[in-house]
């Protein structure tokens, strides 16, 4: 090996080589590490159903839905202004994301929607003077049933349910596959300075391997926001589509900062090179 290193075309095959793996690693443990604190965290997902006025959207979406059933049941589409309540369907949709990342089966707990719907409903007899009989008892629950379904099904969000279980492993694999591209990243880093005698050399390897990094991963969003592509998606639920854009426009942020970030690393590294380098030389 040692041989090896004195041929300076060698040595300099080796740590170009070298340099290109620690990219590599840096760019892929980077990503990993990305996805595992964005959206493999509930707390992300949550944030993002918050900043993406998610709640006011679907509470609208389900009210639609239930004024749709109203019609047929002779309600006038007042009673339905005020039935939705958000803060229940925020506990709901929380609930609902916390099941997602724990791994339980999702399902959606409609009572509390059922009793306040029945409350009101009692209360709109009241004002309208309605006589309850055996017929209407029947209608009523049938009604009740109905919205409770159009209810849980908003509540729902699309896409989670069909993607849990892969989402589940990806988590355990991205920690696992963080952990070792961090420990060969910093191997690599390590052999490359170690190994060679001039510092400020070793420094110029480093920083090629985090500004080829850096640049790579702020291409791709960059690419992305120049193209549009996420405006371009269309749900055809306004609130998932405001969720789903605004993940993506949350994670593909966070990967310019990212590239950012690295480029930065590199352009210390690429002003310590030339200190050394210049003490050397004097």
């Amino acid at each position: 090996m040692k041989k090896f290193l004195k041929s300076k075309a060698a040595a300099k095959a080796l740590y170009i080589i070298l340099a290109f793996l620690l990219s590599l690693f840096i760019v892929a443990g980077s990503m990993c590490a990305l996805l595992k604190i964005t959206v493999m965290s509930p707390k992300y997902f949550n944030e993002s159903l918050n900043g993406s006025g998610y709640y006011a959207d679907l509470c609208s979406e389900i009210t639609d839905g239930l004024k749709d059933i109203g019609d047929a049941s002779g309600l006038d589409k007042s009673f339905f202004e005020d039935i939705v309540n958000e803060t229940l369907v925020r506990k709901d949709v929380q609930n609902y994301v916390s099941d997602f990342y724990s791994g339980k089966k999702l399902s959606v707990d409609t009572s509390d929607f059922e009793k306040d719907l029945r409350s009101a409903l009692a209360k709109y007899e009241r004002a309208h003077n309605i006589k309850m009989t055996d017929y209407s008892e029947k209608n009523v629950d049938y009604f009740v049933n109905e919205a409770a379904k159009i209810y849980a099904a908003n509540i729902k969000i699309n896409y989670l349910g069909a993607i849990q279980k892969t989402a589940l492993k990806l988590d355990k694999a991205l920690t696992i596959a963080t952990i070792v591209l961090g420990v060969l990243s910093l191997a690599v880093l390590l052999f490359i300075f170690f190994s060679i005698k001039w510092k400020h050399k070793a420094l110029r390897y480093i920083y090629y391997a985090f500004c080829s990094a850096g640049l790579f991963i702020a291409s791709i969003p960059a690419a992305i926001f120049a193209t549009g592509f996420i405006g371009k998606i269309a749900i055809l639920s306004k609130s998932l589509n405001d969720l789903y854009t605004g993940i993506l426009n949350s994670l593909f942020t966070d990967m310019l900062v990212m590239g950012g970030v690295l480029a930065v690393i590199a352009l210390a590294t690429a002003v310590l090179s030339f200190v050394i380098r210049r003490k050397v030389s004097a």
